[in-house]
């Protein structure tokens, strides 16, 4: 029963995770369309900066695989990267996970400089 309960959880981490992105990244297009928007974005993409910054990394990602190896020790999390994970398992890419945290941190920058761009009124 308790490797049920950690398998829901990781489920829902995972899901939890894959919203955040949605919002990181879609948030990003939907601020050149609805200004209003922007502050938020800026909250929401600055935060997952300094999380990056000053954590080295996510904690979804680490809460997410600390329940997955707890359901199956046998789990195959890629060095501890969510994206080079997920990038294998669901697009059949292999992505190194250095490779994955630079790609990440591009579009997190540039989600962020587009955000101040439409917040100074520039685009």
């Amino acid at each position: 029963m308790a490797k049920i309960r950690h398998k829901i959880i990781a489920d829902f981490l995972l899901l939890l995770h894959i919203l955040w992105i949605v919002l990181l990244v879609g948030g990003t297009v939907f601020t050149i369309y609805n200004r209003w928007y922007v502050t938020y974005h800026l909250i929401i993409v600055s935060g997952t900066l300094l999380f990056n910054l000053f954590l080295g990394g996510c904690p979804l990602t680490w809460w997410e695989e600390k329940y997955r190896r707890k359901w199956d020790p046998n789990t195959d999390y890629h060095e501890n990267s969510f994206a080079a994970t997920y990038a294998r398992k669901i697009f059949r890419v292999n992505v190194t996970p250095r490779q994955a945290t630079w790609i990440l941190i591009l579009i997190k920058i540039t989600s962020y400089y587009i955000s101040v761009l439409i917040l100074t009124k520039l685009i």
